[in-house]
């Protein structure tokens, strides 16, 4: 054999013993110093942007108005628990307030009211406003307590000073016990334009327990009927850690 056939010889065996020890040491790696996988990222959900749908004002004929905004939640699984909002008024000398608030709208909420009762009449509604940076909170708009309305009535009430008012009864048929329950009156002409608006609020309602209600007016809402009052009613249940719990729906985020 000849010198340039054994270093031939030397550096093919140099090789096989190079791959069979870096073999043996990618199998020691991968069994006792196995790779970490790589972490999955989930991007939280994004609500969509709460939508105003309309808003307006009603003279109530006494130097007073109401007025009046309309939202929308196109989500059915996020609400917010924390929603501020803006009613932008006018007065007759050009002078401009800002009436703020604070309220929330349930998931899947495609009709929420929001009002400012009995303000003084020479001011006029110039704009509605939402914040753009509400508290949201999950939950299945399938999940939420269940209200329901009965033994609607419009017209003059003798138990209240022949007022003009509007009652029923509400009922707490879910398995929850409810701190706050916010009521809102709206009545609509044959045209299904608004003509009155009122609201209340029912405090401490049991689960199964029915409460009566009565909003009042100082003067008769012509026109107005049962048949055109739709009564709203709804709970800030997103506020209530306690309560998400229980309907198994713990918040993904708050933000």
């Amino acid at each position: 054999m000849t010198s340039q056939q054994r270093q031939v010889k030397q550096i093919l065996i140099a090789i096989a013993y190079a791959i069979i020890f870096s073999s043996i040491l990618f199998l020691i790696t991968i069994t006792f110093f196995p790779k970490s996988p790589t972490p999955i990222i989930v991007e939280k959900p994004k609500p969509m942007a709460l939508q105003i749908t309309q808003y307006n004002s009603i003279s109530l004929g006494n130097g007073y108005s109401d007025f009046w905004a309309e939202i929308n939640n196109p989500n059915d699984d996020f609400g917010a628990k924390n929603l501020g909002y803006t009613f932008v008024l006018k007065n007759s000398a050009g002078d401009i307030q800002r009436k703020t608030g604070n309220t929330f709208i349930l998931p899947g909420d495609k009709k929420r009211y929001i009002l400012l009762l009995n303000y003084p009449g020479n001011y006029t509604l110039q704009g509605f406003e939402l914040s753009d940076t509400p508290t949201w909170a999950q939950l299945s708009k399938f999940n939420l307590p269940e209200l329901s309305k009965k033994n609607i009535t419009v017209g003059v009430s003798d138990k209240v000073g022949k007022a003009f008012t509007v009652a029923g009864v509400l009922t707490n048929a879910s398995q929850f016990n409810l701190k706050n329950i916010q009521v809102i009156a709206i009545l609509t002409d044959d045209k299904g334009n608004i003509i009155g608006v009122n609201e209340t609020l029912i405090r401490d309602v049991l689960k199964t327990e029915s409460r009566d209600f009565e909003f009042t007016w100082d003067s008769v809402i012509p026109n107005a009927s049962a048949a055109n009052t739709t009564i709203l009613t709804q709970s800030n249940v997103l506020d209530t850690e306690e309560l998400l719990l229980q309907l198994q729906q713990k918040p993904v985020f708050d933000r």
